[in-house]
């Protein structure tokens, strides 16, 4: 509950202004790994289906 109490909306504004860059690329890495995921699990087995038919 300490966390909670010393929590400030400018300062984790501030802190994600200068982690700008780094957080970028964690979600460009995320996107990736979402996108893959929906292809593997979705589309390829929709696309599989279709042919099939």
């Amino acid at each position: 509950m300490q966390a909670l109490s010393n929590w400030s909306p400018r300062q984790t504004l501030k802190t994600l202004s200068a982690r700008k860059k780094e957080l970028f690329w964690v979600w460009i890495a995320y996107q990736s790994i979402k996108g893959l995921i929906t292809t593997s699990l979705i589309w390829v087995p929709l696309i599989l289906l279709w042919l099939k038919h």
